[in-house]
């Protein structure tokens, strides 16, 4: 899967989902919910992925120009029927956002010690 685009107007994203699908070119957008966080160290962009790597030279030309007939199209209802249970599954999303809160965790958690102990040698 490679990343296409970033925009902060997750229609925009849509609008070129759609025309890249209309060609032969399975995309999905991540980020959504993250991109309405609060939280301004979680907060993203939503994101355009490609799903398959070697149509992103394509994707990005379809992009710049509408009128771009993709040569490598797919069978865009055949490709999520037979790749259903890999994109339904956010699992492996799940536990990215598990290991970074827990990556994030750890940091500010030892910051906090070594600011402690930097404070306890001081006094």
């Amino acid at each position: 899967m490679k990343l296409l685009t970033k925009n902060s107007d997750t229609s925009y994203l849509y609008a070129l989902k759609g025309i890249l699908e209309a060609n032969g070119i399975p995309a999905t957008i991540s980020g959504e919910n993250t991109a309405r966080m609060i939280t301004p160290f979680l907060m993203t962009q939503p994101v355009l992925w490609v799903y398959l790597d070697e149509q992103l030279d394509e994707a990005l030309k379809l992009i710049n120009d509408h009128e771009y007939t993709v040569i490598n199209r797919v069978d865009i209802d055949e490709f999520y029927e037979i790749n259903k249970d890999i994109i339904n599954d956010s699992s492996t999303m799940n536990s990215i956002y598990i290991s970074l809160g827990l990556t994030v965790f750890g940091w500010l958690f030892g910051a906090f010690v070594v600011f402690l102990i930097l404070v306890w040698l001081t006094a």
